[in-house]
């Protein structure tokens, strides 16, 4: 795989951290530095490490959602990124069960965050993926001029909890795309 700005840009995070997999490439299937979308999760799981990739055709349930409301909006995979607030793995020692991130990752995450901007020239709007993303909005609301939206999270306990959140989800990703016409 050639070397790009992000898997440089992730390269480094790896480093700083003293990680390896546990960091996730972005997926060389979407827009990624051409993105106008960047799309901002939660915390990679176990299948994002196994992969090696942030990608919503990891095969779990949280990745087949976001894939589905993304197809229901239509959205070119080649126009968004995907990435976490948290973006290294914090789950259990084997790596097979994620858990929730703690307030000072989203701390750390958002200061990554925060430098992936000035990589993704393009970008006109940042939908922040579930509660523990949206945290980064105060700090997103200095940092660039871009739209920034907010959804509900994919995974299945999402989903159940609240019948009309695909619906929902599916409105504010085809706003998304007006609005940053």
């Amino acid at each position: 795989m050639k070397t790009t700005i992000l898997s440089s840009y992730v390269q480094q995070i790896r480093t700083e951290k003293h990680l390896t997999d546990e960091v996730p490439d972005f997926d060389p299937n979407n827009g990624n530095e051409k993105a106008k979308y960047l799309f901002v999760l939660e915390a990679p799981g176990p299948r994002a490490v196994k992969s090696g990739y942030v990608t919503f055709d990891n095969p779990d349930l949280t990745a087949i959602n976001f894939k589905s409301q993304l197809k229901a909006a239509d959205v070119d995979r080649s126009e968004i990124a995907v990435w976490n607030i948290v973006p290294w793995y914090v789950g259990n020692e084997d790596k097979s069960r994620i858990r929730a991130v703690k307030g000072a990752e989203v701390r750390q995450g958002i200061v990554y965050l925060l430098r992936l901007l000035p990589l993704l020239r393009n970008l006109r709007c940042i939908v922040l993926v579930g509660s523990a993303a949206r945290r980064a909005h105060v700090a997103l609301s200095t940092a660039t001029n871009c739209h920034i939206l907010s959804c509900h999270h994919p995974s299945p306990r999402a989903m159940n909890i609240l019948t009309s959140a695909v619906d929902e989800n599916v409105a504010v990703f085809k706003h998304m795309q007006r609005v940053a016409a």
